[in-house]
């Protein structure tokens, strides 16, 4: 079996428009990215759209992304996260303005969990979705998905972290996932929502029934621990979480 190529070499081939690296690249991370924006958005169907819009955008911009030397993971990742939480918000909104007036919000957010619970999420890394391979989905950019709901969300490389301490960060997956376990109730509850729901503060303090100023300080104080401890995690005192 030949050794698997890091993912910043099959992007410098991507960037001189190799679609053959651009396929492995998707197949290499489908299943991860998968997983996490079926869990944002409420159907199968949205979330595969994400993906083939995520990987045409990787497509476009892998030049600039070759150029500054970030990870190929960490652009992924953040990009689908963005575009997910975008088309959801969209979403809402959509099926807010169809739904009566007399249900409002409430009636959006029952029909956008229900069909959320519909959706068939991968349960480990190693399950791939359905998703169209990117050689068949050229003619899918359309700036637009299928239901009139935009995904283009730029995410700024120079935010990105460096190849190398996501590799770090990969290769310290438990302890990292301790870290967000040591997080109080509520300040962990508030953090997914803003993540995995993509709510806002105000939309947060409306779904726990708490003040605007409380939600406000859980999220500070879980992003301000989570920074910290990430340090540990890719440094050399992780032993101490």
């Amino acid at each position: 079996m030949s050794e698997e190529l890091p993912a910043e070499q099959l992007l410098a081939r991507v960037a001189h428009h190799d679609i053959d690296a651009l396929s492995e690249l998707y197949d290499r991370y489908v299943p991860r990215i998968y997983g996490m924006v079926a869990r944002i958005l409420p159907s199968r169907a949205s979330a595969e759209e994400v993906l083939q819009e995520l990987f045409l955008r990787l497509w476009s911009e892998s030049a600039a992304l070759n150029e500054q030397g970030k990870s190929v993971t960490a652009w992924l990742i953040v990009t689908a996260r963005e575009a997910a939480v975008h088309r959801l918000r969209a979403l809402r909104k959509k099926a807010a303005e169809a739904a009566p007036s007399n249900h409002g919000a409430e009636t959006t957010k029952k029909v956008l969990h229900r069909q959320r619970a519909k959706s068939v999420v991968p349960t480990s890394s190693t399950e791939k979705s359905e998703v169209k391979s990117p050689g068949g989905i050229s003619e899918a950019w359309r700036g637009h998905s299928p239901d009139g709901v935009s995904v283009a969300c730029p995410v700024p490389i120079a935010w990105l972290p460096q190849p190398s301490e996501v590799t770090r960060i990969d290769d310290r997956l438990v302890l990292l996932c301790k870290v967000i376990d040591q997080l109080p109730k509520p300040q962990r509850q508030a953090l997914e929502l803003a993540v995995f729901d993509g709510l806002n503060e105000n939309e947060i303090a409306a779904e726990l029934g708490e003040p605007l100023g409380k939600v406000r300080t859980s999220l500070r104080a879980a992003l301000t621990f989570v920074k910290h401890r990430r340090r540990a995690v890719c440094g050399s005192w992780a032993a101490n979480i």
